[in-house]
C-alpha cells in the first residue's frame, strides 16, 4: 500500500459514547476544548489539535465505547476515490448521519471519513491533542488504513508495539499491538502535564499523575465508570522509540 498523502486536511474526530454528556464536556472544557456544535445527544468540541465528538449512549452503542471517525474538507467523492487507490477498503455510503466514507478494515474495525462538522472555534488552550488508539494483534492492518488515508508516522516503538501518527489537519492517531482488536479514547498534552492536572483539579475532575518509563501520564476518572482515560505528556524520552522525520 502507498504511504503517500492521499486525503487533504485529515483530522481525527473520534466519537465517545457516554451516559454523562455534561461530565465529559466538563473534562474537555477544563483542558481548553471549545464546543463548536451541539444537537440533542451530540456535541463536537474543538481541542488544541483535533476534535472530539460526544454522543449519548444507547443499547447498540453503550457508554464507554469509542469509534474512530475522521474529517476532511476535501470533497468526499474525491477523498474516498484517492484513499481507495491507495488500497484503503473504503466506500462512499449513505449512513445514519449522512454521506460518509466507510472503511471496513480486515480486523473488523469500522472507520468513518466525514465532511467537517459545521461550526468553528479555537480552543482556549492549545496543548490538548486528541489521540484515539486502535488496538490489534497485527499492526499492519490499522497502519495500512491510517497511512492510506494520509496520516504520517511520528513516533515508532522499536519493538513494533506502538506507532503514533500525525494528521495534516491536526490531531494524532495511534496503533498499539494487543491481543484483542479495539479502540480507545486518549489524549496527548503538549507541555507540562502537571498544568493539565491543575486545570482538572480546579474543575473538580478527579485525576492522578503517573510517572511512566517513557513519559508522565494523567489518569482521569471516566464519568461512565470505565478504566481511567489517559492524557499522555508529549514524549521527549525516546529510549526504545524512534521519531520519524
Amino acid at each position: 500500500m502507498s504511504t503517500t498523502h492521499t486525503v487533504t486536511g485529515l483530522t481525527p474526530r473520534p466519537i465517545r459514547f457516554t451516559a454523562d454528556l455534561p461530565a465529559w464536556r466538563r473534562i474537555v472544557e477544563a483542558l481548553g476544548g471549545v464546543l463548536v456544535s451541539e444537537q440533542p445527544g451530540w456535541l463536537v468540541l474543538q481541542l488544541g489539535s483535533g476534535r472530539l465528538a460526544l454522543h449519548a449512549d444507547h443499547p447498540d452503542q453503550p457508554a464507554g465505547l469509542t469509534t474512530l471517525a475522521l474529517e476532511t474538507p476535501e470533497p468526499l467523492t474525491e477523498a474516498v476515490a484517492a484513499a481507495s487507490v491507495a488500497g484503503v477498503p473504503i466506500t462512499l455510503e449513505e449512513t445514519d448521519h449522512g454521506t460518509a466514507g466507510v472503511v471496513r478494515a480486515a480486523d473488523g474495525t469500522e472507520v468513518t471519513l466525514d465532511a467537517p462538522t459545521p461550526g468553528a472555534g479555537r480552543a482556549r488552550d492549545g496543548r490538548l491533542v486528541v489521540l484515539p488508539i486502535w488496538y490489534g494483534p497485527d499492526a499492519s492492518v490499522p497502519l495500512a488504513v491510517l497511512e492510506g488515508l494520509g496520516a504520517r508516522r511520528r513516533i515508532v516503538g522499536q519493538d513494533g508495539g506502538w506507532t503514533d501518527l500525525r494528521c495534516d489537519g491536526g490531531g494524532l492517531l495511534a496503533v498499539h499491538v494487543a491481543d484483542q482488536v479495539g479502540t480507545e479514547l486518549a489524549f496527548e498534552w503538549d507541555g507540562d502535564v502537571e498544568d493539565a492536572l491543575r486545570l482538572l483539579t480546579a474543575a473538580g475532575v478527579p485525576a492522578t499523575l503517573i510517572d511512566e518509563t517513557y513519559s508522565r501520564t494523567l489518569h482521569v476518572a471516566d464519568p461512565d465508570g470505565g478504566k481511567a482515560v489517559w492524557v499522555n505528556e508529549r514524549q521527549t524520552d525516546l529510549y526504545g522509540y524512534t521519531r520519524v522525520g
